[in-house]
């Protein structure tokens, strides 16, 4: 029984210090280790993290930088050399698949949204950042490392969508996020992940999407048909967010999506 307790007790401490941490590892973003010997030139302070990256903030308030989280995409070397039996062995083959196709998609999604939509986006050249920096963490602590050994993007520092309207509703914010939309399919590209609550910032008083690692390109894009299609789905977030929060805004956004739709080629 006392063994017990002690188990779920360490169990509970390791997800307070998780939450405390926002689920902050080093090791899941460097593709890897090396404590680098130079005096850091460079700190940056951690702000939050999703499923594929965690957010510093630059010197200069107005930037981030999004480290890729290489955790659940990178090789696993030992993985492939273990002996396993011919049905494990296959698992082990499609799981590995896997991890690198995440890691492929990644990469590709916000290369493309740099290439792209980078107005869309806020995404800006990748910097070349000294040989060693520090990162300060949820909790404070300091983490000096090499950025030659992971992967990042620089994207203008945003102010969450549903806060910024929520305290600064506007039927100018609407017309901007439609667009915004209009524009990112209008390159032939389309977001799997619209969600309006977690995925849209603002900056000076204009739209951007937050997440870059959810676009794909698409030949139905080409078509008047298909592109009308894909604006519409991808305004539905919008529409339903509004629809609960803002439903005097509802009317606005109806007529703004109609004419967007109408007057498009």
């Amino acid at each position: 029984m006392r063994r017990l307790l002690v188990l779920c007790l360490i169990f509970v401490l390791a997800k307070f210090c998780l939450w405390q941490t926002r689920g902050f590892f080093l090791a899941k973003m460097l593709s890897s280790s090396h404590t680098p010997k130079d005096p850091p030139e460079i700190t940056l302070t951690f702000l939050g993290s999703g499923h594929q990256f965690y957010v510093f903030e630059t010197p200069d308030p107005a930037y981030v930088i999004k480290f890729v989280k290489f955790s659940r995409r990178t090789p696993l070397p030992w993985l492939e050399k273990l002996p396993l039996p011919s049905p494990l062995s296959t698992w082990r083959n499609i799981y590995l698949a896997k991890r690198a196709n995440r890691l492929a998609h990644l990469q590709q999604s916000a290369a493309l949204a740099l290439q792209r939509i980078p107005l869309q986006t806020g995404l800006l050249p990748t910097p070349s950042l000294p040989p060693s920096i520090t990162l300060i963490d949820k909790l404070g602590i300091l983490h000096n490392i090499n950025p030659s050994h992971t992967l990042f993007f620089l994207q203008q520092k945003a102010t969450p969508f549903t806060d910024y309207f929520n305290a600064h509703p506007s039927e100018s914010l609407i017309d901007s996020y439609i667009q915004t939309i209009v524009s990112q399919c209008r390159k032939g590209l389309c977001n799997l992940d619209p969600l309006t609550e977690r995925n849209y910032g603002v900056v000076n008083e204009r739209v951007i999407i937050l997440d870059i690692g959810s676009f794909l390109p698409h030949s139905k894009l080409n078509t008047p048909i298909g592109l009308k299609r894909q604006i519409f789905l991808e305004l539905l977030p919008l529409r339903e967010w509004l629809q609960k929060h803002h439903p005097q805004h509802l009317p606005y956004f109806d007529a703004c999506l109609k004419k967007t739709i109408e007057n498009m080629l």
